[in-house]
């Protein structure tokens, strides 16, 4: 990871936010960059802006861009896309214009999502030491990158692999009036399968499996994942999101997009078949289930 970009508005879910940057910004020795949207924040945010990147970049020895005014969210796409491996927003609270707009900044971003997208919940008072990661198991090279995604965000973090088992083909056996023993016979081969796929993920990152574990639930994803965020006590739910076309998004909607509106711990979003993105260039690796404008401050 060689740059992190976040945006401020100096309310408190951006200045969490930019502290949740700044320590990863320490941790991957990375570029931290700041800006605002135009039209938000205080009227003399442009001077506090350059004052905050000064601040940072001699208090914590970091290499500080202050970007200044993004006018607009095409923007904002523009300079994620071109230039970050991470984006780092708040989680606002939504106004009038933001739902007029169709929902908070995250959510309006995760429709055509520029890079890997963290959304800061909690305040950042230190390093991740849990994160919870949802798998979806097929592609195993999505699951793959995803899992290698989370182990280089946080390396010294517990990871704990989480998979839900959809329960929609065996509701259907049900309906086929197949036998108990069939239902329970396809129910054992489904955890089987999983079991098989998380196990080689885990031995995938080698060293790292003395601190990573992994789960299987059975029913939604977002929300069997929510649960078992809870349980565990997870700071950071790391979710994969397929890229496709608006009318799909809109119509099938993504188990990212459920978990950025309920989740109440910090949340990545990371784009899967993000070749042409930069942060795919830093994290990348390698059978399907049964079914039926800048300045640079610096040390």
């Amino acid at each position: 990871m060689k740059t992190i970009l976040t945006l401020s508005d100096f309310s408190q879910s951006a200045e969490q936010a930019l502290n949740r940057a700044v320590l990863l910004a320490r941790r991957h020795d990375a570029v931290l960059e700041l800006a605002q949207l135009s039209g938000t924040g205080p009227p003399d945010s442009a001077e506090r802006l350059q004052r905050c990147a000064a601040m940072l970049a001699r208090r914590h020895r970091l290499r500080v861009r202050c970007l200044g005014a993004l006018d607009g969210e095409a923007r904002l796409r523009e300079a994620a896309a071109a230039r970050a491996d991470l984006l780092v927003l708040g989680w606002p609270a939504a106004g009038p214009r933001d739902w007029l707009l169709g929902g908070p900044l995250p959510r309006r971003l995760l429709r055509r999502q520029p890079c890997p997208l963290l959304v800061v919940r909690q305040p950042a008072e230190q390093a991740y030491h849990r994160l919870l990661v949802t798998v979806n198991l097929a592609p195993p090279a999505a699951a793959l990158r995803l899992v290698e995604a989370a182990a280089a965000l946080a390396p010294e973090a517990q990871l704990e692999l989480f998979h839900a088992i959809g329960t929609r083909d065996e509701a259907r056996l049900r309906a086929a009036e197949a036998s108990y023993r069939s239902v329970l016979a396809y129910r054992e081969a489904l955890y089987r399968h999983a079991r098989q796929h998380l196990l080689q993920l885990s031995d995938s990152l080698g060293a790292r499996r003395n601190r990573l574990m992994y789960t299987l639930g059975r029913g939604d994803p977002a929300c069997q994942a929510l649960v078992q965020q809870e349980y565990g006590g997870a700071e950071l739910i790391v979710v994969g999101k397929p890229r496709r076309a608006a009318w799909a998004e809109l119509l099938l909607g993504s188990t990212a997009a459920r978990l950025l509106g309920r989740a109440r711990c910090d949340l990545l979003i990371w784009p899967e078949a993000n070749a042409a993105g930069a942060a795919s260039a830093n994290i990348a690796a390698a059978g399907a289930p049964p079914t039926p404008g800048s300045r640079t401050m610096g040390a």
